[in-house]
């Protein structure tokens, strides 16, 4: 009896044995303004977000982004690096705003979520940042 217990505490560990991974990467994305006089940036954030007001026309977005595994029982592939789009927002141009939407998502074990953001904007331009809410990243799918 002591055999088996000894195998099946074996087998069960073997089984979950998980491949953690946690990528960093970056980018940056420039945004024609256009006749916007509004920004809208709507993200998660849990650092924060980083505004600089600058001379130019163009809005400018750093982006430092992880995607991660934590605790997922099966073999998955790991990726080299974050898929660019991924790290690139969605933009929305609707009259005199100019809406930036972050693709942050979790999914149970796994999740992609931004470190760091700067956003550059015209000195002139007046924005608000939206916060997403933690609990509706669980399945969110921007595209």
């Amino acid at each position: 009896m002591n055999k088996l217990f000894t195998l099946l505490a074996f087998l069960l560990s073997a089984s979950c044995n998980g491949q953690d991974y946690s990528i960093t990467d970056s980018l940056t994305q420039k945004v024609e303004t256009g006749k916007a006089q509004f920004l809208l940036i709507e993200c998660y954030c849990s650092n924060g977000v980083e505004i600089e007001k600058t001379e130019t026309k163009i809005v400018t977005i750093d982006v430092k982004g992880n995607l991660s595994s934590e605790g997922y029982q099966g073999k998955q592939t790991i990726p080299n690096e974050i898929d660019k789009e991924t790290l690139m927002f969605k933009i929305e141009e609707n009259s005199d705003t100019l809406r930036l939407i972050s693709k942050e998502w979790t999914v149970i074990h796994h999740a992609y979520l931004i470190e760091k953001l700067k956003i550059s904007i015209p000195h002139r331009m007046k924005y608000e940042i939206r916060k997403v809410l933690g609990n509706d990243l669980e399945g969110r799918e921007i595209k």
